[in-house]
């Protein structure tokens, strides 16, 4: 049975690596070569101290198995784990944080998606979102790197609606 519930300090380690893994699977590709070597586990662990987003995290069982991250009216993060692929879980995280957006307040929620990243392009516009740009963005860099790897980055928006 899937919980999904805030993640808790002892979830970090699990949450970098899944996240890790993840965006290398999705995004490696997709960005400049150079820029890889600001995506180790390390740097991650970073960015995730850094994050001013709420995370929420999957558990499938005691399994970590993903997460969905929120901050204003943004689903910042969606990664779910390899063997979780297909079960729903990502779904239910989207699903999750579009409420919690909701209940906030928000009407017209956004995502960014990396230009390319076709898997999550299908997903989202599948979920009901709908891509309204593409533009360059830089990616994140850990603080005081000065050089910047821009990427196309989509932006899908997103009407809420109650859960019913």
């Amino acid at each position: 049975m899937l919980d999904i519930h805030p993640a808790r300090v002892a979830d970090q380690g699990k949450i970098v690596q899944l996240w890790h893994r993840g965006w290398h699977e999705a995004h490696a590709a997709l960005v400049p070569p150079e820029g890889l070597s600001f995506r180790t586990e390390g740097h991650f662990a970073i960015w995730l101290k850094e994050a001013k987003d709420a995370f929420y995290v999957a558990r499938d069982g005691t399994e970590l198995i993903g997460f969905v991250s929120v901050k204003a009216a943004e689903v910042v993060k969606l990664y779910v784990g390899t063997s979780a692929r297909g079960t729903g879980t990502a779904h239910a995280l989207l699903s999750f944080a579009e409420q919690l957006l909701f209940a906030d307040g928000v009407s017209e929620a956004e995502l960014l998606c990396t230009a390319g990243n076709s898997r999550a392009e299908r997903f989202y516009q599948r979920e009901g979102w709908h891509l309204t740009d593409t533009f360059d963005d830089a990616l994140w860099m850990p603080k005081g790197v000065s050089r910047q790897f821009i990427v196309a980055t989509h932006r899908f928006q997103k009407t809420l609606i109650p859960a019913t």
